[in-house]
């Protein structure tokens, strides 16, 4: 009876969310005979732009400052800060916390696995570091050291070291009392493409060790860093940003080539040395590449669509406005519209919204 009840009340909710679709679509068939194509066009962006009701709302309000979102390498742990409040949610098993900080912080950097996070904040020289537990309260350290706010440093998995750039050289310090900072690879052996220009550098942490971005203006060179040996060795040197978009299993992808043709390439990782392949030239429209599992297709955003493509296949926007997006777990988008609202969503769309999208397609361009 409980079975035969749970069915009838989800064939119910399905039902009354299709109609109201199907009421929608009528509608604006109605408005687009009478030619009004603006109204009818702004009541379909509003439907597309909106949360669904399966969706899953994790804020609603737009933060003062532009939202920061991480992820953990395999995209099963996401990481976001809003202003001054940092909020963790585990795919995997539904655990999820948050954090009120003190102060705003300028950028947040993660462990591997999102356990641990590396803040920092704008002083009036530059920035300082804290390292953060979020797993538990059992870290809250807070750096000596005074640092550029260009850079992006890195934590370790267990959050008992952290690394950032003074002078373009590479500092590891440990996250317990006394401070004591410690050089582990001079400038020498990080230099950028371009001397002249003043470089920036990025570390994205890969298994025990690290992805070194080096450059500016669109060019870098990208550097495998192993913390336990104290070294570094150039693996690329045409990359155009100094971007990571982690993949399914131990893969991540980033640009390559040159302003005007942009190359995707993928970086292998484990046990050994990473290795970077080639794939193929992509537009602008696939900049953000977030792989799907089991498939050569990815998904990214620009102008606010949303577009499904891959090396083989035509690219298709999907029903779904969005300003940023980030593939959490195997094929969640998480979508930060226009309004600030951030919220998670399936890559399953009903017939229905295929319909809302042509529509607002044909009502936009009129």
């Amino acid at each position: 009876m409980i079975r035969a009840l749970s069915f009838l009340l989800l064939v119910f909710l399905s039902w009354n969310c299709k109609s109201k679709q199907e009421s929608l679509i009528e509608e604006i068939q109605e408005l687009l005979e009478e030619q009004s194509y603006e109204k009818a066009s702004g009541m379909l962006k509003d439907y597309l732009v909106k949360p669904k009701s399966d969706d899953e709302v994790l804020s609603s309000e737009k933060p003062e400052t532009p939202r920061i979102v991480e992820l953990s390498y395999d995209r099963k742990r996401l990481v976001y800060l809003e202003d001054s409040k940092l909020v963790w949610r585990d795919t995997s098993d539904g655990t999820n916390g948050s954090k009120s900080l003190d102060e705003v912080p300028a950028s947040l950097a993660v462990s591997l696995n999102a356990n641990y996070a590396l803040a920092e904040y704008p002083m009036t020289t530059g920035c300082r570091l804290f390292a953060i537990s979020l797993k538990n309260n059992d870290l809250l350290y807070e750096s000596g050291a005074q640092i550029s706010c260009r850079n992006r440093g890195g934590i370790s998995d267990d959050g008992s070291k952290i690394y950032y750039f003074v002078d373009n050289q590479l500092y590891e310090e440990k996250t317990v009392e006394p401070r004591t900072p410690k050089l582990v690879v001079s400038k020498e052996k990080i230099t950028p493409p371009f001397s002249g220009l003043k470089a920036r550098f990025f570390l994205y942490p890969i298994g025990k060790d690290f992805l070194l971005f080096s450059g500016n203006a669109g060019s870098y060179y990208l550097y495998y860093f192993q913390p336990e040996k104290k070294s570094v060795e150039k693996i690329d040197q045409e990359v155009i940003s100094p971007l990571i978009y982690y993949g399914t299993g131990d893969s991540a992808y980033y640009l390559g080539g040159s302003i005007g043709r942009l190359h995707l390439r993928r970086l292998q990782f484990g046990k050994s040395k990473p290795s970077s392949s080639k794939l193929f030239t992509i537009s602008r429209k696939e900049i953000n590449p977030w792989k799907l599992p089991g498939k050569n297709e990815f998904v990214s955003n620009y102008s606010g669509k949303v577009h499904l493509w891959g090396p083989s296949r035509k690219s298709q926007v999907l029903p779904l406005l969005c300003e940023r997006i980030w593939l959490v777990d195997q094929n969640k988008v998480l979508c930060e519209n226009e309004k600030g609202g951030l919220y998670l969503t399936n890559l399953d769309f009903p017939e229905e919204d295929w319909r809302i999208l042509k529509l607002y397609e044909e009502a936009r361009d009129k």
